[in-house]
């Protein structure tokens, strides 16, 4: 399984979380599950985010081989 998660998964979980928060009638249980979602998407963000990041930064041996 990919650490990564697909962009289409994480806002599929922020549109299940309103879905969740938004239906009638609102229980605590549903409560809850729409801020576990919305938690889960927020953390597959920061993930591919930092994902992102890693990828764009060069690594420690290419900084060394262009250092001599």
């Amino acid at each position: 399984m990919r650490r990564v998660p697909d962009p289409l998964q994480i806002a599929v979980f922020f549109a299940l979380a309103i879905v969740f928060a938004t239906w009638q009638p609102l229980v605590w249980w549903r409560a809850a599950a729409a801020v576990l979602m919305l938690g889960f998407g927020c953390y597959g963000f920061y993930v591919l985010r930092r994902s992102k990041r890693q990828e764009s930064s060069p690594e420690p041996d290419e900084l060394e081989s262009r250092g001599r």
